[in-house]
C-alpha cells in the first residue's frame, strides 16, 4: 500500500541525500519505492545520473558531514613503579568482574597514582591526607625484599571519620 507508506513517510522523504548516493543504491533501493516520492523528484534524480551537470529542480541537500570522534589522550608516563599497565588491565578485570582480562587498548579505567610511599612517606597520615573520602581505590603495595605485590580494590571508598 504505497499510499499510506507516503503518508506515513512523509516527513522523513524529503531528508534523504538522493542525490548523494550511487546509481547502484538509487536502483536497488530507491526506483522501487519511486510511487511514494514526487514525480519531479524521481525525474530529477534520474535525470541527474544522466546528465551530472545539469541543473535540477529539486533542493539538493548537502553531503552529510561524518565526524570522527578524538578520544581524550591518556598521559603514557608510568603511573608506578610497583605494577605495570599489563598489571592495571588485570586488576581492571577484576573490579569488573570480568571472565577475560582486558588488554592494554581496551582498559576501561585510567588508574592515577594518589600514593607513593617513597615520594609521600609510609605513615598513616599520609594515607589519609591523600586517600581520605577517594573512592573506588586500589591499593597495590609491593613487599620489600620480594617481588610479591598485594593489595585490595574499595569501590565505597574510605573515611577517616
Amino acid at each position: 500500500n504505497f499510499l499510506a507508506l507516503k503518508t506515513t513517510l512523509q516527513n522523513c522523504l524529503p531528508h534523504i541525500r538522493y542525490f548523494q548516493m550511487s546509481s547502484d543504491e538509487v536502483i536497488d533501493s530507491v526506483q522501487p519505492y519511486k510511487q511514494i516520492l514526487e514525480n519531479d523528484l524521481w525525474d530529477d534524480i534520474t535525470r541527474k545520473f544522466m546528465s551530472p551537470n545539469r541543473q535540477v529542480s529539486s533542493i539538493i541537500l548537502p553531503p552529510r558531514k561524518i565526524l570522527t570522534p578524538t578520544l581524550p589522550v591518556r598521559n603514557t608516563d608510568p603511573f608506578s613503579t610497583v605494577i605495570n599497565e599489563a598489571h592495571a588491565a588485570e586488576i581492571a578485570s577484576w573490579v569488573d568482574k570480568k571472565e577475560n582480562t582486558y588488554s592494554l587498548t581496551n582498559n576501561p579505567y585510567e588508574f592515577k597514582l594518589l600514593l607513593r610511599g617513597t615520594r609521600d612517606g609510609f605513615t598513616k597520615d599520609s594515607f589519609w591526607n591523600l586517600c581520605d573520602k577517594q573512592t573506588h581505590l586500589v591499593v597495590v603495595m609491593k613487599v620489600k625484599g620480594t617481588d610479591e605485590i598485594i593489595g585490595g580494590y574499595n569501590p565505597v571508598g574510605w573515611d577517616k571519620s
